[in-house]
């Protein structure tokens, strides 16, 4: 991807760098509807019991699948891996935000690098999901760092959400984005090594299937 992957890294995942995850919230927003989250504290308590056991038993091992894969140009193992995510993903609407996210950072990620490889993935999955995508953006950095790259991502953007949806500033998110990571970041290296067991999340799940029948709604998912 470029000469220097650390500062490739920095530009996907700048808040700048144009992959619509702005306009989803993973469900925060019917937890927050349904008054599960309101706070700061409640903020970080969901992050902390919800979004780090999915992220350490579930979505690292996962994406250590998939940066393999990528790092080896294995199209037909990333096609498979991304065709085993919609199983996973249970909720239509977060299999849905998942490609478009994925999708967008994939049609900028050709014109950006434009090698053969990357162009070939795109014609045989032009809707691939975020994690997939990510595992390919940064397959020229160590799994160890790319994990947490995307760890990063999938926290932030939720914590991001949050500032549209609670009474909570910008300083506050960052004290909770920081205690999240330190807590999350004890954890990574020993996910790396176990294979994806899965996560039970009726949590979010059901709060994903009341946000696709809601009739006002600021975020799509």
């Amino acid at each position: 991807m470029n000469a220097d992957p650390f500062l490739w890294l920095l530009q996907a995942n700048d808040s700048s760098y144009p992959s619509g995850a702005y306009a989803h919230s993973f469900g925060l927003e019917e937890l927050v509807e349904s008054a599960v989250v309101n706070n700061a504290a409640e903020l970080e308590g969901f992050l902390e019991k919800q979004v780090i056991p999915a992220l350490i038993t579930f979505e690292i091992p996962f994406f250590n699948r998939a940066h393999a894969a990528a790092l080896a140009m294995d199209r037909e193992t990333l096609l498979a891996l991304d065709a085993e995510l919609d199983a996973w993903r249970i909720p239509a609407e977060i299999r849905d935000a998942s490609r478009r996210i994925g999708s967008q950072r994939l049609d900028l990620l050709v014109s950006l690098d434009g090698s053969p490889f990357i162009s070939d993935f795109r014609s045989a999955s032009p809707r691939t999901h975020h994690l997939v995508v990510s595992a390919l953006e940064l397959s020229s950095l160590p799994v160890a760092q790319a994990a947490r790259a995307f760890a990063y991502q999938s926290i932030a953007g939720l914590i991001s959400a949050s500032m549209k949806l609670i009474r909570i500033g910008q300083s506050a998110c960052q004290q909770i984005l920081r205690q999240t990571l330190a807590k999350l970041s004890v954890q990574i290296d020993a996910a790396l090594t176990h294979e994806p067991d899965g996560w039970f999340n009726p949590l979010l799940e059901i709060a994903s299937l009341r946000h696709a029948r809601s009739h006002a709604r600021l975020f799509i998912s």
